[in-house]
């Protein structure tokens, strides 16, 4: 076991870490080392002693390697001195290579560089000799001319930016620069005079097709300012050509059409502005669209790319620049109805214009010019106009209905004025009202409000987000308003009796508020709907976004059910307060009609209680609404209604017959308590000994009152079941319990 553990490898640290967890001291590792070198070197010598020769052997094994080492030493100094030499020679080749082979790269630049010299030279002196050719030559000849030389000034940027840190280049670039200015001033010298014949011949010849003018002498004016673009794209000048094609061709007659205008476009009559519009837009067509379209034909793979940008980057940006630059009062919304029709002429000019030259969806509106046009509009500015207005007519009304309640006129059922309203949105007011079969002035200002700012006249689809966050707004207002309109009607008519609540305004006005309530509902989801078709991206209100405005608006309106219960909780117990107030009374009166009187039993109900649900049928006489929202306020009032009367009956007649059974067991006990055969007086009626007056006795007092109690009750269950609602689940129970009574 020794030896095992001692042939086995010693790790200090692991030792020291194993000591260390657990606790050992100095001393106790001291200990253990010394026995475990003990332990060593016990085996160490037992080793020897069982292998004595192999030992010995390591000696004898080493016997004449001196003189080995001696014979091998020198000619191994030989073969190292050797290699060293080799070593040092080839490092010198390599070295001189090395040199040769830079010294042949440089000769290869300055190769290069005498023949971008040379090039250089060439080019300029081409090109010059080509633009002399050019002067003496006449259109499409000439242009030709300048193609070739912008090609050659093309490859001679290339070479001066190249060279640009050899003195030879720095000196020639005033010669390069003389040799660009002349060319671009060659190209717009060519290419001006024919934007200027192209677009004299286009309006010369306003009564034929485009066709017919491609036929009639365009077709070489178009393919002379081709080929200056072509040149001028070479060269990279593009932006310089779209300026000269802008000024030339598009500018004289945009900013004859909208300089007509004075006043830079304040109080600009929509009509005015459609018809400048119209105008541009028929210049656009009959001139710009062919040019654009032929240019395109003649520059061979573009792919359309070509048409697109001289589209937006020459016509568009002139067109849009002139409308900025002439008009610039009309982006204000000053005037709000203006603004909203120029506006909606101006989305209509944009999509016409992309319409006709064919362009593609991002090409317009990546436009930075389109953009600075969009951003013109001051979208926001109008919006808080119309919110202003809307909120205004709102606030008004608030005001008013506090200042005429002030004075009184609340009490009288007088309508509150509106002091800030204008006729026409009282008159607008009035018409909603009756046409969506509204009772309460709030409820109609809502929709009002909401079909405002949806209407065809003040909707903007870029502010589609913008209106309908202010629907929201208008819903909330309107539900807020409802529930302290509710509120304050409870508040006052709670502290009126009985019969003045049933009589009261406040109680009408309540009838009212539930009514618009519900009515509310299906008129907010009908403009929900309605504005599902306008609003962008909802197709036509079968998307999910479609489903998501509704139930927006189902949450919005979600706490006039909390409004509506409230309202339905307080008529239904000024209701009953009536009835269910005189229901003792009326059973005292059942019990002293067959006390002593000696009647008959009863076979009909109690004449009071078809007088119990009267105030209901009163109350239900004044809801005459339309059908659906009608009967579902009667629902919601029979069943509170019947719910309160059934609970309050079936209590005061359970106190009745309680009353009762106590009255005969004491009067069995009595009987008890003075033998079997005495004979004792049950409402005056003698009950001979051994009578149960648990049973049946027909002739008895006190079972023709009970028989009368389950008739009242049997015909209460049966008005109940009349109304279609349900009575108190303890008035039924007590329906059951009292059944036997009635046979």
């Amino acid at each position: 076991m020794e030896a095992d553990e001692t042939r086995q490898p010693f790790n200090t640290e692991a030792y020291a870490a194993a000591a260390l967890a657990q606790g050992k001291t100095l001393d106790t590792v001291q200990s253990e080392l010394s026995k475990r070198l003990q332990q060593t070197q016990r085996t160490l010598f037992s080793l020897i002693n069982q292998r004595y020769e192999d030992f010995l052997g390591l000696s004898t094994s080493l016997t004449g390697i001196d003189t080995t080492i001696d014979e091998l030493r020198a000619p191994l100094t030989t073969v190292k001195h050797e290699i060293h030499e080799v070593s040092n020679e080839l490092q010198t080749k390599l070295e001189y290579m090395d040199s040769r082979l830079a010294y042949r790269a440089q000769l290869r630049e300055k190769k290069q560089v005498l023949r971008l010299f040379l090039d250089l030279e060439q080019l300029l002196n081409r090109v010059g000799v080509v633009l002399k050719e050019a002067e003496a030559a006449k259109d499409l000849e000439h242009v030709t001319c300048l193609e070739r030389a912008a090609v050659d000034v093309s490859q001679i940027r290339y070479f001066a930016r190249k060279g640009s840190e050899y003195p030879y280049v720095v000196a020639a670039q005033q010669r390069i620069q003389h040799i660009e200015e002349s060319l671009l001033t060659a190209l717009e010298q060519s290419l001006r005079p024919a934007l200027e014949k192209f677009l004299e011949q286009c309006t010369t010849q306003n009564d034929m097709d485009p066709q017919a003018r491609q036929t009639a002498g365009t077709e070489e004016t178009v393919h002379l300012i081709a080929q200056t673009l072509r040149a001028y794209s070479t060269v990279e000048e593009t932006e310089r050509a779209e300026d000269i094609m802008r000024t030339a061709l598009v500018r004289p007659t945009v900013s004859h059409v909208l300089g007509t205008q004075s006043g830079r476009g304040m109080g600009l009559e929509p009509e005015k502005f459609a018809s400048m519009l119209r105008s541009v837009l028929q210049f656009a067509k009959s001139t710009c669209v062919p040019l654009v379209k032929s240019i395109e034909s003649h520059l061979a793979g573009s792919n359309g790319s070509t048409g697109d940008k001289l589209a937006v980057r020459v016509v568009w940006r002139e067109l849009s620049s002139c409308i900025m630059e002439h008009l610039p009062l009309v982006f204000v919304p000053g005037m709000p109805e203006r603004f909203h029709k120029n506006y909606r002429e101006a989305c209509v000019f944009v999509s016409e214009f992309s319409h006709m030259f064919s362009l593609s969806n991002d090409s317009l509106m990546v436009d930075p010019v389109y953009v600075e046009f969009s951003r013109k509009w001051q979208l926001s500015a109008y919006f808080s106009i119309q919110k202003k207005h809307v909120i205004a007519v709102l606030e008004d009304f608030e005001r008013g209905k506090l200042l005429n309640a002030a004075r009184g006129s609340e009490s009288n059922g007088t309508r509150p004025s509106t002091p800030a309203s204008k006729p026409q949105v009282e008159q607008d007011v009035l018409q909603i009202k009756h046409r969506e079969g509204l009772l309460t002035e709030h409820a109609a200002r809502a929709v009002w409000a909401i079909q405002q700012c949806w209407a065809s006249n003040v909707y903007l689809e870029a502010l589609a987000a913008k209106f309908w966050q202010l629907t929201m707004q208008i819903l909330l207002w309107y539900q807020q308003t409802a529930s302290q309109c509710v509120q304050q009607l409870i508040q006052s008519n709670a502290s009126k009796s009985s019969v003045q609540a049933l009589e009261s305004h406040e109680l009408d006005e309540l009838l009212h508020h539930m009514h618009d309530m519900f009515a509310m509902r299906e008129v907010a989801m009908e403009q929900t709907r309605a504005i599902c078709r306008v609003v962008p991206g909802t197709d036509n209100g079968t998307c999910g976004i479609s489903a998501g405005l509704e139930s927006a608006v189902g949450q919005a309106l979600a706490p006039l059910d909390d409004t509506s219960n409230k309202a339905a909780d307080h008529i239904s117990s000024t209701i009953t307060a009536p009835s269910t107030t005189t229901l003792a009374s009326h059973l005292r009166r059942t019990t002293s009609q067959f006390r002593h009187t000696n009647r008959p039993s009863p076979s009909t109900p109690s004449p009071y209680i078809s007088s119990l649900f009267a105030y209901l049928e009163s109350t239900e006489s004044k809801i005459t609404h339309d059908q659906a929202t009608s009967e579902r306020i009667k629902h919601m009032l029979r069943s509170r209604v019947a719910t309160r009367v059934s609970q309050e009956f079936a209590r005061v007649c359970a106190d009745a017959l309680a009353t009762i059974s106590k009255t005969e067991a004491s009067l069995l006990r009595l009987r008890k308590s003075r033998g079997s055969n005495v004979r004792v007086d049950v409402g005056d009626v003698v009950v001979p000994s051994g009578v149960d007056l648990r049973g049946k006795v027909p002739e008895a007092d006190n079972d023709k009152i009970r028989r009368q109690i389950w008739l009242d009750v049997d015909q209460v269950a049966r008005i109940v079941r009349g109304y279609g609602v349900e009575t108190d689940p303890e008035f039924a129970r007590f329906v059951d319990l009292i059944q036997p009574f009635g046979i």
